[in-house]
């Protein structure tokens, strides 16, 4: 049998506790259980379970707004569905590509 995950376990580079923060800091939306279904700033729905699977409609991925997170901490990450985090770190910072559209996410044409 199997021991859980201890919060010293890491997730790509981040541990388990600070995926468990960052996944708090979503925006829940009454209905839906914010132990699974949340969604990004942009207002993109994102699955807990789907953390780093960028084959998901509804992955997500840690957008780091600092620097360097040694220096602003939990302060600057944000939870974000991983093709607005592809358009934060590679085009203009400030445009989602993926928005909710009722119960499903659409991607917005730029």
């Amino acid at each position: 049998m199997s021991e859980p995950p201890s919060v010293t376990d890491t997730i790509e580079g981040y541990d388990l506790e600070v995926v468990r923060r960052v996944w708090a800091l979503a925006q829940t939306i009454p209905g839906n259980d914010p132990e699974v279904w949340r969604k990004d700033e942009f207002g993109a729905w994102i699955h807990r379970a789907d953390y780093r699977n960028r084959h998901s409609d509804y992955g997500w991925e840690i957008a780091d707004y600092g620097f360097s997170r040694r220096n602003a901490g939990l302060a600057s990450l944000r939870p974000m569905h991983w093709q607005n985090h592809l358009d934060f770190m590679i085009a203009a910072r400030n445009q989602a590509v993926v928005t909710a559209d009722g119960l499903r996410n659409a991607r917005r044409l730029l």
